[in-house]
Protein backbone atom coordinates (compact mmCIF):
# COMPACT_ATOMS: atom_id res chain seq x y z
CA UNK A 1 0.00 0.00 0.00
CA UNK A 2 2.83 2.43 0.85
CA UNK A 3 4.49 1.75 -2.50
CA UNK A 4 1.21 2.47 -4.28
CA UNK A 5 0.79 5.70 -2.33
CA UNK A 6 4.36 6.71 -3.19
CA UNK A 7 3.60 6.03 -6.86
CA UNK A 8 0.45 8.17 -6.69
CA UNK A 9 2.34 11.01 -5.01
CA UNK A 10 5.01 10.97 -7.71
CA UNK A 11 2.35 11.35 -10.41
CA UNK A 12 1.08 14.58 -8.86
CA UNK A 13 4.34 15.90 -7.42
CA UNK A 14 4.96 18.48 -10.17
CA UNK A 15 1.72 20.38 -9.56
CA UNK A 16 2.42 20.43 -5.82
CA UNK A 17 5.87 21.90 -6.48
CA UNK A 18 4.34 24.56 -8.72
CA UNK A 19 1.85 25.42 -5.97
CA UNK A 20 4.69 25.68 -3.45
CA UNK A 21 6.68 28.01 -5.72
CA UNK A 22 3.69 30.29 -6.40
CA UNK A 23 2.90 30.36 -2.67
CA UNK A 24 6.51 31.29 -1.96
CA UNK A 25 6.32 34.22 -4.37
CA UNK A 26 3.08 35.44 -2.78
CA UNK A 27 4.64 35.09 0.66
CA UNK A 28 7.64 37.19 -0.41
CA UNK A 29 5.30 39.91 -1.65
CA UNK A 30 3.32 39.82 1.60
CA UNK A 31 6.39 40.03 3.86
CA UNK A 32 7.94 42.73 1.69
CA UNK A 33 4.74 44.72 2.00
CA UNK A 34 4.76 44.31 5.78
CA UNK A 35 8.41 45.16 6.44
CA UNK A 36 8.77 47.91 3.83
CA UNK A 37 5.29 49.32 4.46
CA UNK A 38 4.45 48.72 0.80
CA UNK A 39 0.66 48.63 0.81
CA UNK A 40 0.27 47.39 -2.76
CA UNK A 41 2.68 44.52 -2.20
CA UNK A 42 0.90 43.61 1.04
CA UNK A 43 -2.47 43.54 -0.70
CA UNK A 44 -1.23 41.52 -3.68
CA UNK A 45 0.55 39.08 -1.37
CA UNK A 46 -2.55 38.53 0.77
CA UNK A 47 -4.76 37.96 -2.26
CA UNK A 48 -2.15 35.65 -3.75
CA UNK A 49 -1.90 33.58 -0.59
CA UNK A 50 -5.67 33.34 -0.34
CA UNK A 51 -5.93 32.19 -3.95
CA UNK A 52 -3.13 29.66 -3.45
CA UNK A 53 -5.00 28.23 -0.48
CA UNK A 54 -8.39 27.92 -2.15
CA UNK A 55 -7.32 27.03 -5.68
CA UNK A 56 -4.42 24.87 -4.50
CA UNK A 57 -6.51 22.63 -2.23
CA UNK A 58 -9.24 22.51 -4.87
CA UNK A 59 -6.79 21.46 -7.58
CA UNK A 60 -5.13 18.78 -5.46
CA UNK A 61 -8.47 17.00 -5.29
CA UNK A 62 -9.40 17.69 -8.90
CA UNK A 63 -6.07 16.42 -10.20
CA UNK A 64 -6.57 13.17 -8.33
CA UNK A 65 -9.85 12.64 -10.19
CA UNK A 66 -8.20 13.46 -13.52
CA UNK A 67 -5.40 10.95 -12.86
CA UNK A 68 -7.88 8.26 -11.80
CA UNK A 69 -9.99 8.82 -14.91
CA UNK A 70 -6.84 8.52 -17.02
CA UNK A 71 -5.82 5.32 -15.22
CA UNK A 72 -9.14 3.68 -16.04
CA UNK A 73 -9.39 4.85 -19.64
CA UNK A 74 -5.84 4.78 -21.04
CA UNK A 75 -3.06 2.23 -21.37
CA UNK A 76 -1.16 3.67 -18.42
CA UNK A 77 -3.55 1.78 -16.12
CA UNK A 78 -2.18 -1.60 -17.15
CA UNK A 79 0.95 -1.36 -15.02
CA UNK A 80 -1.07 -0.21 -12.03
CA UNK A 81 -3.73 -2.91 -12.19
CA UNK A 82 -1.27 -5.69 -13.03
CA UNK A 83 0.42 -5.25 -9.68
CA UNK A 84 -0.42 -7.93 -7.06
CA UNK A 85 -2.96 -5.64 -5.40
CA UNK A 86 -6.73 -5.83 -5.44
CA UNK A 87 -9.03 -2.98 -6.45
CA UNK A 88 -9.64 -1.97 -2.84
CA UNK A 89 -5.91 -1.47 -2.30
CA UNK A 90 -5.39 0.42 -5.55
CA UNK A 91 -8.34 2.70 -4.92
CA UNK A 92 -7.49 3.02 -1.23
CA UNK A 93 -3.95 4.16 -2.02
CA UNK A 94 -5.32 6.90 -4.28
CA UNK A 95 -7.81 8.09 -1.67
CA UNK A 96 -5.28 7.99 1.17
CA UNK A 97 -2.65 9.84 -0.84
CA UNK A 98 -5.13 12.47 -1.89
CA UNK A 99 -6.62 12.79 1.59
CA UNK A 100 -3.18 13.15 3.18
CA UNK A 101 -2.18 15.70 0.53
CA UNK A 102 -5.33 17.76 1.10
CA UNK A 103 -4.97 17.82 4.88
CA UNK A 104 -1.22 18.47 4.76
CA UNK A 105 -1.84 21.35 2.35
CA UNK A 106 -4.57 22.62 4.66
CA UNK A 107 -2.26 22.39 7.68
CA UNK A 108 0.53 24.13 5.77
CA UNK A 109 -1.67 27.05 4.73
CA UNK A 110 -3.25 27.31 8.20
CA UNK A 111 0.17 27.51 9.89
CA UNK A 112 1.39 29.95 7.25
CA UNK A 113 -1.65 32.17 7.80
CA UNK A 114 -1.16 32.11 11.58
CA UNK A 115 2.52 33.03 11.22
CA UNK A 116 1.79 35.80 8.71
CA UNK A 117 -0.93 37.36 10.85
CA UNK A 118 1.31 37.18 13.92
CA UNK A 119 4.21 38.81 12.08
CA UNK A 120 1.96 41.51 10.63
CA UNK A 121 0.32 42.27 13.98
CA UNK A 122 3.64 42.44 15.83
CA UNK A 123 5.35 44.57 13.21
CA UNK A 124 2.45 46.91 12.46
CA UNK A 125 1.76 47.49 16.15
CA UNK A 126 -1.31 45.50 17.15
CA UNK A 127 -4.38 43.71 15.89
CA UNK A 128 -6.52 46.84 15.62
CA UNK A 129 -3.84 48.62 13.61
CA UNK A 130 -3.61 45.60 11.33
CA UNK A 131 -7.39 45.57 10.78
CA UNK A 132 -7.35 49.31 10.13
CA UNK A 133 -4.68 48.76 7.51
CA UNK A 134 -6.81 46.10 5.84
CA UNK A 135 -9.70 48.56 5.71
CA UNK A 136 -7.45 51.08 3.99
CA UNK A 137 -6.53 48.39 1.44
CA UNK A 138 -10.24 48.08 0.54
CA UNK A 139 -10.83 44.86 2.47
CA UNK A 140 -14.37 44.86 3.87
CA UNK A 141 -14.83 44.20 7.59
CA UNK A 142 -18.44 45.25 8.02
CA UNK A 143 -19.27 42.16 10.10
CA UNK A 144 -18.02 42.04 13.63
CA UNK A 145 -15.75 39.05 14.18
CA UNK A 146 -16.91 37.04 17.17
CA UNK A 147 -15.54 33.65 16.14
CA UNK A 148 -12.89 32.01 18.26
CA UNK A 149 -9.69 30.56 16.83
CA UNK A 150 -10.89 27.05 17.64
CA UNK A 151 -14.12 27.59 15.69
CA UNK A 152 -12.18 28.94 12.72
CA UNK A 153 -9.90 25.89 12.81
CA UNK A 154 -12.82 23.46 13.10
CA UNK A 155 -14.66 25.17 10.23
CA UNK A 156 -11.53 24.85 8.11
CA UNK A 157 -11.10 21.15 8.97
CA UNK A 158 -14.76 20.41 8.24
CA UNK A 159 -14.37 22.11 4.86
CA UNK A 160 -11.38 19.90 4.06
CA UNK A 161 -13.29 16.78 5.13
CA UNK A 162 -16.29 17.79 3.01
CA UNK A 163 -14.03 18.40 0.01
CA UNK A 164 -12.46 14.95 0.45
CA UNK A 165 -15.96 13.47 0.57
CA UNK A 166 -16.77 15.14 -2.75
CA UNK A 167 -13.56 13.76 -4.25
CA UNK A 168 -14.33 10.19 -3.14
CA UNK A 169 -17.83 10.60 -4.56
CA UNK A 170 -16.14 11.63 -7.82
CA UNK A 171 -14.17 8.37 -7.74
CA UNK A 172 -17.44 6.45 -7.59
CA UNK A 173 -18.84 8.39 -10.55
CA UNK A 174 -15.70 7.64 -12.60
CA UNK A 175 -15.88 3.95 -11.67
CA UNK A 176 -19.51 3.79 -12.75
CA UNK A 177 -18.66 5.47 -16.05
CA UNK A 178 -15.84 2.98 -16.73
CA UNK A 179 -17.75 -0.15 -15.68
CA UNK A 180 -21.54 -0.24 -15.39
CA UNK A 181 -22.05 2.53 -17.97
CA UNK A 182 -19.07 1.66 -20.19
CA UNK A 183 -19.93 1.78 -23.89
CA UNK A 184 -23.37 3.20 -23.29
CA UNK A 185 -24.57 6.41 -24.85
CA UNK A 186 -24.07 9.53 -22.72
CA UNK A 187 -22.27 7.46 -20.05
CA UNK A 188 -20.08 10.42 -19.07
CA UNK A 189 -23.06 12.74 -18.74
CA UNK A 190 -25.06 10.19 -16.76
CA UNK A 191 -22.15 9.57 -14.37
CA UNK A 192 -21.80 13.33 -13.91
CA UNK A 193 -25.51 13.59 -13.05
CA UNK A 194 -25.05 10.74 -10.57
CA UNK A 195 -22.12 12.59 -9.04
CA UNK A 196 -24.21 15.75 -8.64
CA UNK A 197 -27.07 13.74 -7.11
CA UNK A 198 -24.82 11.84 -4.68
CA UNK A 199 -23.00 15.02 -3.67
CA UNK A 200 -26.31 16.80 -3.09
CA UNK A 201 -27.70 13.95 -0.99
CA UNK A 202 -24.50 13.72 1.04
CA UNK A 203 -24.46 17.47 1.59
CA UNK A 204 -28.10 17.45 2.68
CA UNK A 205 -27.34 14.66 5.14
CA UNK A 206 -24.50 16.65 6.70
CA UNK A 207 -26.66 19.76 6.85
CA UNK A 208 -29.24 17.81 8.85
CA UNK A 209 -26.81 17.14 11.65
CA UNK A 210 -28.47 18.88 14.60
CA UNK A 211 -27.06 22.11 15.96
CA UNK A 212 -25.68 22.17 19.47
CA UNK A 213 -24.75 24.88 21.91
CA UNK A 214 -21.25 23.45 21.64
CA UNK A 215 -20.17 24.57 18.17
CA UNK A 216 -17.01 22.47 18.30
CA UNK A 217 -19.11 19.31 18.76
CA UNK A 218 -21.16 20.28 15.70
CA UNK A 219 -18.02 20.55 13.59
CA UNK A 220 -16.68 17.23 14.88
CA UNK A 221 -19.94 15.53 13.89
CA UNK A 222 -19.77 17.07 10.42
CA UNK A 223 -16.20 15.83 10.02
CA UNK A 224 -17.16 12.35 11.24
CA UNK A 225 -20.15 12.33 8.89
CA UNK A 226 -17.99 13.35 5.93
CA UNK A 227 -15.52 10.55 6.68
CA UNK A 228 -18.38 8.06 7.08
CA UNK A 229 -19.83 8.99 3.68
CA UNK A 230 -16.35 8.80 2.13
CA UNK A 231 -15.90 5.29 3.56
CA UNK A 232 -19.21 4.14 2.08
CA UNK A 233 -18.35 5.63 -1.33
CA UNK A 234 -14.95 3.95 -1.23
CA UNK A 235 -16.44 0.56 -0.32
CA UNK A 236 -19.01 0.74 -3.11
CA UNK A 237 -16.40 1.87 -5.65
CA UNK A 238 -14.02 -0.93 -4.66
CA UNK A 239 -16.81 -3.50 -4.85
CA UNK A 240 -17.77 -2.40 -8.37
CA UNK A 241 -14.14 -2.36 -9.51
CA UNK A 242 -13.56 -5.88 -8.21
CA UNK A 243 -16.53 -7.28 -10.14
CA UNK A 244 -16.94 -5.09 -13.20
CA UNK A 245 -13.62 -3.47 -14.08
CA UNK A 246 -11.76 -4.74 -17.11
CA UNK A 247 -8.46 -3.14 -18.11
Amino acid sequence: MLKLMKYEFRKTMFSKLVLLVVTGLAEILFLTGVFLEWDKGLAIGMVGLLLCTVIGIFYIGLESLIVFHRDLNTKQSYMLFLTPRNSYQVLGSKILENGISIFLAGAFFAVLAAVDVTVAVLYIGGLQEFLDLLKQLSFTWDVEINISRVEILMAFLSSLASWLMMIVTGYLAIVLSATVLAGKRFSGFVSFLLYIALTWVSGMALDRIPSFDNVTLKFWLVIAGAFAVSTVMYAVSGWIMERKLSV
